[in-house]
């Protein structure tokens, strides 16, 4: 099962490569940066999250959402071909839809799927700055944003089932700086 973990590790890095190359044309600042890094958090602290209180099950269960978000978000990518808002003329078009976005909409709504609003609607606040960035760095629609929000809830909702655990408590509570995610596990 740990294998799997690492693998779907591999594709998540591969995936979200072209989220990091050169923009020509948009913004590139700290709200973009900070929107490229959450795309990965979200989804990562769900992977680790479930695997270091070993719900083995929740593991698979994000294999399969991430796998088939990102497969559907760069299958419709390619196939429909739609120019960026401010695209340079040489790049192709592969805008819609966001894939950041549905990746960290993946993220947040394995968190609230699998382990409930209490830590679900951070991570959807979380995954909606995602969306912002998108827009913000010039790189997508609202229209490429929320199809791929919707694709990253969507397959939760098709392979992603309640965690029934009392043994086990996510808690998130605000600090000056942000935000501090805690655990309690009972042994």
């Amino acid at each position: 099962m740990r294998g799997i973990v690492f693998v779907a590790l591999g594709v998540v890095v591969l995936a979200s490569a072209p989220a990091f190359a050169e923009r020509g044309g948009t913004r590139s600042d700290g709200v973009t940066l900070t929107g490229d890094v959450l795309q990965l958090a979200i989804p990562f602290s769900a992977l680790g999250y479930s695997a270091g209180i070993d719900d083995w099950p929740g593991v698979e269960q994000l294999g399969y959402v991430a796998g088939s978000t990102l497969a559907a978000t760069y299958f419709m990518k390619y196939t429909i071909k739609e120019e960026r808002p401010y695209q340079d003329e040489n790049s192709p078009g592969h805008t819609f839809p966001s894939g950041h976005t549905s990746l960290a909409f993946a993220g947040a709504s394995y968190w609230q799927q699998r382990y409930g609003w209490r830590v679900g609607a951070p991570m959807y606040a979380a995954a909606a700055f995602v969306g912002y960035s998108r827009n913000h760095a010039r790189m997508h629609t609202w229209l490429d944003i929320s199809t791929g929000a919707a694709m990253g809830v969507g397959f939760n909702l098709l392979f992603t089932s309640r965690y029934d655990n009392e043994n086990t408590q996510i808690q998130i509570a605000p600090t000056d700086g942000g935000a501090m995610l805690g655990l309690n596990a009972k042994f």
